[in-house]
């Protein structure tokens, strides 16, 4: 009996041995190598805004960390060619949760235009006057044809916090060409795109908040 227990054990062992060879086998033919992970950044250039201008609006904005649809709640890039169906590259990532990134990028932008006394993340703090909430619906390749394209959609939600009322809300999207049928310029052209929908956002801030 032990030595029937002894034998199974050699045979698994020697299954698995040979599973391990025959994988490096695979990869020696494919080149030896196994593909590279590529990581991306949303970031863009911000100008601040000089420190002795006052603030249009002497009022304090909090932004609460950005939502995602499911399609976009993982590093992996996504691209498609169909309102039906999304797909996923393997080996081309966001450095961290695109929703983070898009968070701190808005925090930093809105911080830029100067409309605020005050803009910052919250719930790290709390006493502001209003809130900003936003849903990451679309970030992604959107492939038409020939041409390749980002396509960035965010809903945005303001609420006044004194009264608890949804000041404003909207729908935000933009689509800009890759020059190039490529990951990278995918990458270029939703970095683009999202600093297109935040310039979008502080124009309708400013007709509202003038109102």
């Amino acid at each position: 009996m032990e030595k029937e227990k002894q034998g199974e054990q050699n045979m698994t062992v020697n299954r698995s041995v040979g599973l391990i060879i025959l994988v490096a086998l695979t990869l020696f033919q494919c080149g030896g190598r196994v593909p590279e992970i590529h990581y991306y950044l949303i970031d863009f250039p911000v100008v601040a805004p000089h420190e002795k201008i006052a603030p249009t609006h002497p009022i304090s904005l909090g932004v609460l960390r950005f939502d995602a649809a499911p399609l976009y709640q993982e590093e992996r890039l996504v691209y498609r060619d169909s309102p039906y169906e999304g797909k996923y590259y393997h080996y081309h990532r966001w450095v961290s949760h695109p929703a983070q990134m898009i968070t701190e990028k808005t925090i930093e932008y809105l911080r830029a235009t100067n409309m605020f006394g005050q803009v910052v993340p919250f719930p790290k703090f709390s006493e502001v006057d209003y809130l900003l909430q936003g849903t990451i619906k679309a970030l992604e390749e959107w492939d038409e044809g020939d041409q390749w394209y980002a396509r960035v959609q965010i809903g945005f939600e303001v609420t006044d916090r004194k009264n608890q009322q949804l000041f404003w809300h909207g729908l935000i999207e933009k689509k800009v060409p890759a020059q190039k049928k490529t990951p990278g310029e995918i990458v270029r052209a939703i970095n683009s795109a999202v600093q297109q929908c935040l310039s979008e956002l502080e124009l309708q801030l400013k007709g509202n908040l003038m109102k």
